[in-house]
């Protein structure tokens, strides 16, 4: 975050010039164009079967955390089929084993060594019968069965760890992926080369490799619930039958009573796996498995895809990677600021209402989403004049916002603009300040506007590019969001950013007349819901996966320039597969708009501001005790 000072203060002050740094863009390396393809047909994977495998384990408690036992449940449907126990005999002792044999005998359960569950439950049922394998916490829990790991390989699962869980030669390992404190990336790896059937050896089809199910439980939650839970709160938050119990004590002496904790805790899973894939079922998006949800951004992509909607990069390959090299070099991101520190000061606190949907229904970005592609023309003349004789009234016109899909080239002069600098000479940071350069820059037709609005005087325009969707998608079909048939959503015809924000606001009305048992519930629906929102009006359309190579590769960049330029890196941004540029850069520069006519209309009020952040402003209270308007 970082303070503006006033023009007089820096030309007081003669500051040395700063640094600036703009974003670029490096499209990934393509196949060589003189290198023909194979040519496979490759059989289409078959989805999980209505098997399910749930487990849990538990561990030694000290750094090793070497798994002692496990507990499982394989259903099919919801009908239990089997339940069991495993150990590892090295692990407990002899009295230890004899407690868990005795125990598994009295309540009818099956008792297997890790090895034997492996490879009896986890390979021959799980596996081969394309079963669910859920969890909480799942990526531990794999760790904890293997008997040997490495570093995992593939363009997707590089960064993360294969899990060698059988002795047997022709059994997969399993690779895992950190993604974020809340997700992982879990697959089966591929298997050793396996015999083609003579009709797929005849029809030169390729099977595909089963990669397996996998839904980790806290995952899920977080994706669909919006916040973060431990076992014992989710269950409690779902209300299940079946409650987290007291270990009495983890790493002691093994005793029944430990043993039914373990159960207990695997039941609790059950029970809350039953919960959240009945909720979702409730999206009715069938195009995309509960085990591909990973965070409330997979939910909005499953929308679009539901939807029938194609990502920008497959409805328009051919865009020019230069051109996106502009459009990102315009890319800043939120507007998070103080104005004031370390200072005591009552103050107003305004939060907008769901920003990012409200731009882009403002500006009318569904219509780019649902596009075969854009187009994009010369349009100086158009802004100029638009820029010369635009007022803080005309920003109150909803006419006005669609005209802002315009990227433009300026001149800085002493404008008010997002700039990104080391400001504390050690990290790249980004602060609205004053900006004169000998180069010329692109920031997107708001940060123009708000330039004007805050500084008062037109920045020196050079170009302008203004961009218009092409005609809609062939194929796109209708949905219901969240299952609900009020909220039915053409993509034709309607605005799916306006929907949400709609149905979250009738829900929050719902909230105001609701008893203290839904409470709870409903606002985890309307948190959901604005995730939902923000991150399909916003996140995926920034997407960019960090990936690395082996060895540097060179590779072409481009920038504000539009010219392209080598650079040697062993890191890459794979653009993610809702990824549109255009579309964060404009999103984020009308939010900016947004707190800019906050901060103008505060301080023709006479009043001051404290602090922003991207979507909330807050104006204090003046130091004589004045009253707020």
């Amino acid at each position: 975050m970082n303070v503006r000072p006033s023009l007089k203060a820096l030309q007081a002050s003669e500051p040395d010039h700063l640094p600036i740094a703009v974003r670029a863009f490096a499209p990934p390396p393509q196949e060589p164009t003189n290198k023909k393809p194979a040519r496979k047909r490759w059989s289409k994977p078959a989805p999980p079967s209505e098997w399910t495998l749930v487990f849990g384990t538990e561990t030694t408690v000290d750094a090793a955390q070497r798994l002692r036992i496990g507990a499982y449940q394989f259903r099919k449907s919801d009908e239990l089929d089997e339940a069991g126990l495993f150990h590892d005999p090295t692990a407990l002792s002899e009295a230890e084993r004899e407690i868990l044999k005795r125990f598994a005998t009295d309540h009818e359960l099956k008792l297997r060594t890790v090895s034997e569950f492996v490879d009896e439950v986890l390979f021959a049922r799980a596996y081969d019968l394309r079963a669910s394998i859920v969890g909480f916490n799942l990526p531990f829990d794999i760790s904890r069965l293997a008997i040997k790991h490495g570093s995992a390989r593939g363009k997707a699962m590089r960064g993360g760890f294969t899990f060698k869980l059988s002795r047997l030669r022709w059994r997969p390992p399993i690779q895992v992926r950190h993604l974020n404190a809340r997700a992982s990336l879990i697959q089966f790896a591929h298997p050793p080369k396996a015999r083609l059937a003579p009709g797929q050896r005849r029809r030169k089809i390729q099977p595909r490799n089963r990669r397996g199910s996998f839904i980790d439980l806290k995952t899920i939650a977080a994706a669909l619930l919006s916040r973060s839970f431990s076992l014992a709160s989710l269950a409690d938050f779902l209300k299940t039958p079946t409650r987290k119990a007291e270990s009495g004590g983890h790493g002691m002496q093994l005793t029944p009573r430990y043993v039914r904790y373990l159960l207990q805790d695997v039941q609790a899973t059950w029970e809350c796996y039953q919960q959240l894939r009945d909720r979702y079922a409730l999206h009715a998006l069938d195009e995309t498995p509960l085990g591909k949800v990973l965070s409330e951004a997979s939910l909005g992509k499953a929308y679009l895809k539901q939807m029938g909607v194609r990502p920008f990069g497959e409805a328009q390959p051919d865009f020019p990677a230069h051109l996106t090299g502009k459009i990102m070099s315009a890319y800043f991101g939120g507007r998070a600021e103080v104005h004031w520190r370390r200072e005591i000061r009552q103050v107003l606190y305004c939060d907008f209402l769901s920003m990012y949907p409200t731009v882009c229904t403002l500006m009318g970005l569904w219509r780019f989403v649902i596009a075969q592609g854009m187009e994009w023309s010369n349009s100086t003349e158009e802004i100029l004049a638009l820029i010369d004789s635009i007022s803080l009234d005309d920003l109150q016109r909803p006419e006005i916002w669609p005209l802002l899909t315009t990227i433009v080239r300026v001149e800085p002069q002493a404008d008010i603009f997002p700039v990104r600098a080391k400001y504390d000479g050690k990290s790249q940071t980004i602060g609205l300040n004053y900006l004169s350069s000998e180069n010329s820059l692109w920031f997107t037709l708001a940060d123009v506007i708000a330039s004007k609005l805050l500084n008062g005087k037109s920045p020196k325009i050079i170009e302008t590019i203004t961009f218009t969707p092409k005609e809609p998608q062939p194929g796109l079909k209708p949905i219901s969001i969240a299952g609900n048939s009020n909220y039915r959503v053409d993509p034709l015809e309607d605005d799916f950013f306006k929907r949400l924000i709609d149905l979250r606001s009738a829900i929050k009305a719902q909230l105001k007349n609701s008893s203290a048992l839904n409470v709870s519930a409903l606002d985890s629906d309307q948190q959901a819901l604005k995730i939902l929102a923000n991150s399909t009006s916003y996140g995926i359309f920034v997407e960019l996966i960090v990936g690395g190579f082996d060895a540097p590769q060179k590779l072409t960049c481009y920038g504000p320039s539009g010219e392209g330029f080598s650079v040697d890196t062993k890191k890459i941004e794979e653009p993610g597969r809702y990824f549109h540029p255009l579309l964060a850069t404009l999103i984020t520069g009308a939010a900016r708009l947004m707190l800019a006519i906050a901060e103008t209309l505060c301080i023709r009020r006479g009043l001051d501001w404290a602090f922003c952040d991207t979507d909330s402003y807050a104006s204090p209270k003046g130091r004589d005790g004045s009253a707020f308007d």
